[in-house]
């Protein structure tokens, strides 16, 4: 069987070591993840990495 999924970059291990893409279960939580969302966002050249673990994230924001 062959796999689809590229290896991913050391640049986006480390966005996802820095902090871990996790279900949100409080208030807290969301507040981190919002404001990861936010120092990523002031960040003027995204990367694709930047891009899709943004969309990660805002996935968990919006379940």
């Amino acid at each position: 069987m062959t796999s689809c999924l590229k290896t991913p970059s050391s640049y986006y291990i480390e966005l996802i070591t820095t902090f871990p893409p996790r279900p949100i279960t409080n208030e807290a939580e969301l507040i981190a993840t919002k404001n990861r969302i936010n120092s990523i966002l002031d960040n003027r050249n995204l990367t694709q990495n930047d891009r899709d673990y943004l969309k990660v994230l805002g996935t968990l924001v919006y379940d």
